[in-house]
């Protein structure tokens, strides 16, 4: 179930991708053309880059693709390998817990009392913030299961090489 969460999210985030493409694109030949701009195109494009950055987080986690120090584990002996994987999922799911926390307290505030941008189109603040806090839980969700993954493998590991 999480991996087609996850897959989801990352096809959202590439359509966030596209729109924020066509918005700009739009803005400048508009702007070429006609004289004329897209109203609130930098909100829109700011609230989009929320979707593409933080929805795929999750996604990136799960294939542990995320930019490491791989030149100085690889230095390491094999068994300490397991315990940095675990080392590093424990900090990441302890650091993003609060973060976590504080999108959705920003969700539900934007989305009780009503929160939009001033511009033409008066647009609302939670779409960005409910792809934030949903990004961040999907994240944070995926950390706890490599928490519990990387635990298992150290014992594996350590079996394993008592055998050997």
């Amino acid at each position: 179930m999480l991996v087609l969460v996850e897959k989801i999210s990352l096809i959202i985030a590439s359509v966030a991708i596209l729109a924020i493409c066509a918005i700009i694109f739009s803005g400048v030949l508009t702007r070429a053309i006609f004289n004329w701009s897209l109203p609130d195109a930098e909100i829109m494009v700011r609230e989009l880059m929320i979707a593409a950055m933080i929805l795929p987080l999750a996604y990136v986690t799960a294939n542990r693709a995320h930019i490491a120090v791989d030149v100085f584990v690889n230095l390491m002996p094999n068994w300490v390998k397991p315990w940095v994987d675990f080392l590093g999922s424990v900090i990441g799911f302890l650091v993003l817990l609060p973060i976590a926390y504080g999108g959705w307290k920003a969700f539900n505030t934007a989305w009780w009392d009503g929160n939009y941008f001033y511009g033409e189109f008066d647009l609302p603040e939670w779409p960005g913030k409910l792809a934030f806090c949903f990004g961040y839980i999907v994240f944070v969700v995926r950390l706890a299961w490599l928490v519990f993954i990387d635990f298992k493998s150290l014992f594996r590991s350590e079996d394993s090489e008592i055998k050997q």
